[in-house]
């Protein structure tokens, strides 16, 4: 998953985001214990002390230079697998500008699965949600399926999936990743993939995790 902070499809004029990349020198915080049906995940707060979410204990966090143009700051992490394999990013403090010209030709977009996030406040008043979702374009270019955390209702999906959430009252983050299929799949074959990838454990573990993430402080 590239480390890039922008919105990825046809029909997308711009998404500007002022990069600046602070090292973060706060050590990790994580420690073992859960209450709900997954026992033994860990738990794990960001180095700033705003956010807090949870993780199967098989699954590492590594703290990365943070991407946030708010002066307030923010940090980036990755979730990766035993592997090393990135699963999912956060990024805080992220100030967003989005404007686009929807195409001539219509995308399809289908969310999979929904689930709202009551517990994760915004400061904007936003409600929250964990969303599945993809978006095909037309004319047989790449489709896309990510699973995030999001605010409100997927707008313009002619410009591409927006996925990001609302925090303080001048910026937001991501807490997402993106379905991966073997290179060379087709558009039809990859929506295919995206939607049986629900019946994995991979994918419910993940689920699982970003509908934790909650305010920490």
């Amino acid at each position: 998953m590239p480390r890039s902070i922008s919105v990825r499809n046809t029909g997308l004029i711009a998404a500007a985001f002022l990069l600046a990349t602070v090292p973060s020198c706060a050590a990790p915080q994580q420690e073992e214990g859960r209450a709900s049906s997954a026992p033994q995940w860990s738990s794990y707060t960001t180095a700033d002390g705003s956010l807090r979410f949870e993780h199967p204990p098989e699954w590492d966090v590594r703290e990365l230079p943070a991407l946030a143009n708010d002066p307030a700051g923010g940090v980036s992490l990755q979730v990766v697998d035993g592997g090393g394999r990135v699963l999912a990013e956060l990024d805080t403090g992220i100030i967003t500008d989005l404007s686009c010209t929807d195409p001539a030709e219509p995308a399809a977009y289908v969310e999979y699965e929904s689930i709202p996030m009551p517990e994760l406040d915004s400061k904007q008043g936003s409600e929250q949600r964990f969303v599945y979702r993809s978006l095909a374009p037309s004319g047989g270019r790449a489709a896309q399926a990510t699973y995030a955390v999001v605010s409100g209702q997927q707008q313009g999906v002619q410009c591409g999936l927006f996925d990001f959430f609302t925090l303080t009252e001048s910026s937001g983050g991501r807490f997402a990743g993106e379905f991966a299929d073997s290179a060379g799949a087709s558009q039809e074959e990859y929506l295919e993939g995206a939607s049986r990838y629900r019946e994995t454990q991979e994918y419910r573990d993940l689920r699982e995790m970003l509908t934790s993430l909650r305010n920490a402080d």
